[in-house]
């Protein structure tokens, strides 16, 4: 009786995938995503990220881009703050500029703590 053919495990995934993957999670921060954008499996890139040292200082530093860009958006849109139509009754008035200060405040306190954290109570 044929022994049935074994399963062939690969877990060394091209190295142009791996680039495609560390591109997109820089991008965006989502593993899932950049998963999906470059055809491999989340569970794969997370063995390869245990077992080889390079690819995990690629992911950290595609991690790293990923949060400048998102504190760089966070800072503009508290700063700069959002535009948006304004409508009344079907007519377009104006611009309205929007600002977050809760994620100002947000920001505030992760950059300086001991000003702008939040006041310790006693009680």
């Amino acid at each position: 009786m044929p022994r049935p053919a074994r399963r062939r495990r690969i877990d060394a995934p091209a190295t142009k995938k791996l680039g495609t993957f560390l591109r997109h999670l820089a991008r965006t921060g989502s593993v899932a995503f950049a998963a999906e954008r470059a055809g491999l499996s989340r569970n794969t890139l997370y063995r390869r990220r245990r077992t080889d040292p390079v690819f995990a200082a690629g992911w950290a530093d595609a991690i790293g881009s990923a949060v400048d860009r998102l504190h760089g958006e966070a800072m503009r849109r508290s700063v700069s703050g959002n535009g948006r139509a304004a409508f009344r009754r079907g007519r377009r008035l104006s611009a309205i500029r929007d600002y977050d200060s809760g994620l100002l405040i947000r920001l505030l306190r992760l950059h300086w703590p001991a000003t702008y954290g939040r006041a310790l109570r006693h009680d």
